[in-house]
């Protein structure tokens, strides 16, 4: 299955910062590997095929951003400078938590959080470390890059920026489907 990805632009609270951010979502199929057997179900030694009866999905968080800083006066003329705190955050909600079953629960099929001092540009690749089985529903990913008002300095204290909700539907069908034929699995 491929990526699933969103970008936007905001301005900080106060309008001095811009965060350009892009959030990648990689659902990533994982699976075992098995001795592909002939047509009377023996074994062929040292031919490996997928076992498609061990595959899930193995979620990623791709997070990229770009933080413009105004100099002067707010939303003029930005420029990329300095250190900048930023707040990573995303998560994987069941269909049933996204409706209000259960989305303001501690809960969540996945979630990571974590805070960054970074340089005004900066891309990141982090696991969800959760593995969600094939074919279970729908899913929703929230996620949002936020710059941090507490980076140190004492001028332009803005926070604030992108967010977002992606839509994902766990269905393997066809991711399995291709992979068997690519693999040449059933013949």
């Amino acid at each position: 299955m491929s990526e699933l990805k969103q970008s936007k632009s905001e301005w900080t609270s106060n309008d001095w910062h811009k965060v350009c951010g892009e959030f990648t979502f990689h659902p990533r199929l994982r699976y075992q590997m098995m001795n592909k057997k002939d047509q009377s179900g023996r074994p062929i030694w040292g031919v490996e095929v997928p076992d498609l009866n061990s595959a899930r999905w193995e979620p990623e968080f791709e997070f990229a951003y770009d933080i413009w800083t105004s100099t002067g006066v707010a939303r003029a003329a930005p420029t990329q400078r300095g250190q900048h705190s930023v707040g990573l955050f995303a998560a994987i909600y069941s269909e049933y938590q996204w409706s209000g079953g259960g989305r303001y629960d501690r809960d969540r099929v996945a979630e990571i959080r974590t805070k960054r001092c970074c340089e005004p540009s900066h891309r990141e690749t982090i696991s969800a470390d959760r593995r969600i089985e094939c074919d279970s529903g729908k899913y929703y990913v929230e996620w949002s890059i936020s710059r941090v008002a507490d980076d140190g300095t004492r001028d332009r204290q803005g926070d604030g920026g992108p967010q977002g909700v992606i839509e994902w539907d766990s269905n393997a069908g066809k991711a399995k489907h291709d992979l068997a034929i690519n693999q040449n699995i059933y013949g």
